[in-house]
């Protein structure tokens, strides 16, 4: 699973291979913290100066929660036999420098997407890597329904779940609800101006 939201770059031990795992860990936490801390409470508050000042702990957040698995990884390469040629402290440190280094420009990447108007610039980082990886899973679902390790029944069933599950995601995605919104009475000179009803929509 780890693999597949990276588009394949843990197999193949690519720099990217932490890819946002850390930056969305780390923004979960923040806003976790944040309903529990009454500084960070106030903090969301302030408008725009706020939201920067909050994006700026979950990147600082983010570059601890990265080193450690990225530490964890060279860790677990070192202890794999004959996969390092020359284990210790320096490959470890530059292991960590280069996994972190590799998260910090998606990070980055993903900023300068937004900042541009394109979308949604984390979201579509991952969505790429989903996707780069996606055929090649496909082709994998139906050799294994060919040869008889995986049923048919469920092949197709995991092909429906797939459908139900991104038809859901677009419903709630594009879902709409309607607001009354009543407006007073309100009186310009000598003359009033009775009170309206408008219905707005809200996503």
């Amino acid at each position: 699973m780890f693999n597949m939201f990276a588009g394949g770059a843990v197999e193949r031990m690519a720099i990217f291979a932490l890819n946002l795992i850390p930056y969305i860990t780390a923004s979960i936490v923040v806003q976790v913290i944040a309903t529990a801390s009454p500084r960070l409470e106030a903090l969301k508050k302030e408008g725009e100066a706020g939201r920067r000042k909050m994006n700026q702990y979950t990147r600082y957040l983010a570059v601890v929660f990265c080193a450690v698995q990225a530490y964890g990884i060279a860790v677990g390469l070192e202890a794999s036999r004959s996969v390092v040629l020359n284990p210790g402290w320096f490959f470890r440190i530059s292991t960590v420098i280069t996994l972190v280094g590799g998260t910090m420009f998606l990070m980055w990447l993903g900023e300068q997407i937004t900042s541009r108007g394109v979308g949604n610039g984390i979201s579509l980082i991952i969505f790429a890597g989903i996707v780069a990886n996606l055929p090649t899973t496909i082709v994998q679902t139906l050799e294994l329904s060919r040869t008889g390790a995986l049923p048919p029944l469920a092949a197709f069933g995991i092909v429906v779940l797939s459908i139900v599950v991104i038809a859901g995601i677009v419903f709630f995605e594009r879902a709409q609800r309607r607001l009354l919104i009543q407006y007073p009475k309100r009186q310009v000179g000598n003359k009033m101006f009775r009170a309206k009803a408008r219905i707005c929509r809200s996503s």
